[in-house]
């Protein structure tokens, strides 16, 4: 590739963070890489490119504006909470895990549990076209926080394994929950993480207010049907609106989360700057939720699907920049995700690697033909010893779930 008006080939040693790497020195193929492009978040990353590249290309366009002048490399300056730019999302907050995702299941569980009452009451007090009780909900979601903040990957399990049968209330904290762990990638400070993750709760409110038939339908909605679905932000909108101690951050990802970069959303058909930043964090969210979760005739999509498919609707409706940090943040095996080894071996992931995203902890259930392990074996990918004939642990291709009669959660819940 020869660099051009938007990208530049830099020597892997002289990247800094906030640089976004759009093509290397040979193809992604031979490299680990699944997904095409990367944005530099740390020393982590930078060592990792080392080990298959000597130079790469920047995009300027997608980098964060502050880390490129030019052609010169300069060290970002310190930021305080959210700066809002083409591309930069950035808090200061540098967040390290205080507990094992394990350690940490007993407290997300129990957070997650005080969250869907909390969906309830919400239900139950709209029907009565009572006021939010906004100091409830924060206070539940504050609790989503903290166990986020502790270690997000206990809740991002419950987030992928755990159902109800519920499908408002599930989608609802699982929202909330990866917008927390969403903000935690960004570093942002502990309000801002509370405002995410009470914009997540409330993110569909208005779904509340509609017919129960369109919301449960097992096939494809008519044109009139799904018109009157998309009247959830206005629902959702009038809603709120009654509360007067909604903070407005939370009111813009309400009525923006289906907002596009390119004009192309609704209800207002805004674009690119127009957008909150957040609500641009929410509509990500919203879209992987969507995308992961089945509907009809369509089944869901593998969690590398589902990250393939944001990016490449990043080009036009999405921000790519936040669609890279989202796919670091959720990774491309979550946690709870079924997995198969170059081995032929199944595993569940249950640790997503922060730094080596293709290399996490996992529990082998199934051996190379396919059968139940007598005893299941965890490894970690980035320091296990080689398997059979020498050859290093990998993962060949992530499964969708309940392959091979798998059911991951009763290994966990």
């Amino acid at each position: 590739m020869t660099a051009n008006a938007t990208t530049l080939e830099i020597a892997v040693n002289d990247l800094q963070p906030g640089m976004y790497v759009s093509e290397l020195d040979r193809p992604w193929l031979e490299t680990p890489y699944l997904i095409q492009g990367i944005l530099i978040q740390s020393q982590d990353d930078i060592d990792e490119l080392v080990r298959y590249c000597t130079h790469v290309y920047v995009d300027t366009d997608k980098s964060e504006p502050f880390v490129i002048s030019q052609h010169d490399v300069q060290t970002p300056p310190k930021t305080q909470g959210v700066e809002i730019s083409r591309t930069s999302f950035h808090g200061t907050e540098t967040y390290l895990d205080t507990c094992t995702a394990e350690e940490e299941l007993s407290a997300a569980t129990q957070a997650h549990d005080v969250a869907f009452s909390l969906i309830g009451e919400i239900n139950v007090g709209i029907e009565r076209n009572t006021k939010l009780d906004v100091r409830i909900a924060q206070d539940a979601v504050d609790a989503l926080r903290e166990s986020v903040i502790r270690n997000p990957d206990a809740l991002l399990l419950l987030a992928q394994l755990k159902t109800t049968g519920r499908i408002l209330y599930d989608n609802a904290i699982n929202a909330s929950v990866r917008l927390l762990a969403f903000g935690r990638q960004l570093g942002l400070p502990r309000e801002e993480l509370s405002i995410l993750g009470l914009g997540g709760l409330l993110m569909d409110i208005g779904k509340l207010r509609l017919p129960s038939e369109i919301l449960t339908s097992n096939r494809f909605l008519n044109a009139t049907e799904r018109n009157l679905m998309k009247q959830h932000v206005a629902y959702g909108e009038a809603i709120i609106t009654q509360s007067c101690d909604i903070p407005e951050a939370v009111f813009k990802i309400i009525v923006q989360h289906h907002e596009r970069e390119n004009g192309g959303g609704y209800p207002r058909g805004l674009y690119a700057n127009q957008l909150h930043a957040y609500a641009r964090m929410a509509a990500i969210v919203d879209c992987y939720e969507e995308l992961i979760g089945a509907r009809p005739g369509i089944p869901a999509a593998k969690p590398f699907q589902a990250l393939k498919e944001l990016k490449d609707n990043s080009r036009g409706g999405l921000n790519p920049a936040l669609v890279e940090q989202f796919s670091h943040c959720i990774g491309v095996f979550p946690v709870g995700s079924l997995v198969e080894l170059n081995t032929g071996e199944v595993a569940i992931v249950l640790t997503h690697a922060r730094s080596q995203r293709f290399l996490p902890r996992v529990m082998i259930i199934l051996d190379a033909k396919k059968q139940p392990c007598d005893m299941p074996l965890t490894l970690d990918l980035k320091s296990a010893a080689p398997g059979a004939g020498g050859v290093p642990y990998a993962i060949a291709s992530d499964l969708p779930q309940g392959a091979y009669g798998i059911d991951a959660r009763q290994y966990y819940l």
